[in-house]
């Protein structure tokens, strides 16, 4: 649901399965298993003081293995495909956050003419992460978010063509207390494209997105229209990018008699830029703003901006390092009267490396580091968290 990659993504994407390129894409059927240890120096990520009052040891080291899988089984011009993974975490010293990890997305892709169609399902559950303090515990909830879309894509190679897009989300929680942030979100785009091989593909849309809290008090969700354009550009073998901007107003549904108005204006975005600097050398950076649904206590959208930068270095056919930064800041819009002191607006600064051994085409092992700090306007969400891990992939 993040806006900007939902436009530059499915717009453009449903605009390009219709190429010969893409009715051709192989058959594709791997089976994989994954494991990983990591230590994490804050599993709360929340102050020491908080994560007490949670009942949380902060430090903890999390076993999580896990079965994955990527299938693409062509059929004339229709496909079907499923890709996703399950697993468990084990926690070392917080028992209580030993959960099951699902992810899976799947789904049928037809053609007929210049026109292709796909219609996907989406799954994912796992704990969530909360960042309000209650009366109540709620770092042992249960999130799980479903999703349906159909998407329509007319076009050819070079000239005008169409998409649409429709989607619907269910996102719900375990605990009785966060049944307030259940919600569920539709959204409709269409969108007119036209390509052009030399100059690349640019797509004018307009987008209505509806997020609805059945059994908040008070606010019942918000409604968001938005217009804007997507072009997509690549230069050579070494040089690609996708900007999407839009105009976007969102107006809050319900809310109590008296207070201000909620409707606000702001301007969306997501740019992308891959850049293969060698054989060896790739560079990726991205760039993006975005209205999403709030699951706070109170709060009905949130407001994210955000950029992340990357690069990795292939030492040989066997090892790989890779290092990053990224920041992501957050304000909650829509709020109404606040009854408990809430995560409003804050700031997370993330640095990533990794190194990556191939010892065949079929296991591989990975060293990763993590850290993030995030500053907030209250003490009790700040945090620092340093992570480190190794992993084994293997395939079948």
């Amino acid at each position: 649901m993040v806006y900007g990659r939902l436009a530059a993504g499915v717009l453009i994407g449903a605009a390009v399965m219709s190429s010969p390129a893409a009715a051709q894409q192989a058959r594709k059927v791997s089976v994989g298993l994954h494991a990983e240890v990591e230590h994490d120096s804050n599993v709360s990520r929340s102050s020491d003081l908080r994560a007490s009052t949670l009942g949380l040891k902060p430090g903890d080291t999390i076993f999580t293995p896990s079965a994955n899988v990527d299938l693409f089984i062509p059929v004339g011009r229709q496909s079907v495909f499923l890709t996703g993974s399950a697993g468990y975490s084990f926690y070392d010293q917080n028992k209580k956050l030993d959960r099951e990890r699902l992810d899976f997305t799947g789904g049928v892709n037809a053609g007929i003419g210049p026109c292709s169609t796909t219609l996907s399902s989406s799954y994912n559950r796992g704990l969530s992460q909360i960042d309000d303090p209650t009366l109540v515990s709620t770092v042992e909830n249960i999130q799980q978010t479903t999703r349906v879309q159909a998407q329509l894509g007319c076009s050819r190679p070079t000239g005008l063509g169409v998409v649409f897009t429709a989607s619907h989300d269910w996102t719900a929680n375990n605990l009785d207390f966060l049944k307030q942030s259940d919600y569920q979100n539709s959204s409709l785009m269409g969108g007119l494209t036209y390509q052009r091989p030399a100059l690349g593909t640019l797509t004018l849309f307009a987008n209505y997105q509806k997020t609805e809290y059945a059994d908040r008090i008070g606010s019942d969700g918000y409604e968001m229209t938005s217009v804007g354009a997507t072009f997509q550009r690549q230069l050579g073998a070494r040089l690609q990018g996708t900007v999407t901007v839009a105009l976007a107003n969102v107006d809050q549904l319900g809310g109590f008699p008296g207070l201000a108005d909620t409707s606000s204006e702001t301007t969306t975005y997501d740019a992308g830029l891959s850049f293969r600097a060698s054989d060896r050398l790739n560079f990726e950076a991205s760039l993006d703003r975005a209205v999403t649904p709030s699951t706070g206590l109170g709060r009905t959208f949130d407001l994210s901006t955000g950029y992340r930068v990357s690069g990795e270095y292939k030492l040989g056919s066997r090892i790989s390092i890779g290092a990053g930064v990224g920041r992501v800041e957050r304000e909650s819009e829509g709020g109404l009267l606040q009854p408990i002191i809430a995560l409003t607006n804050s700031n997370t600064d993330t640095i990533f490396a990794s190194v990556r051994y191939r010892q065949s085409e079929r296991l591989s092992f990975a060293l990763n580091a993590r850290r993030e700090e995030r500053t907030a306007n209250a003490p009790q969400f700040e945090y620092t968290s340093n992570r480190i891990g190794i992993a084994a992939d293997v395939s079948f």
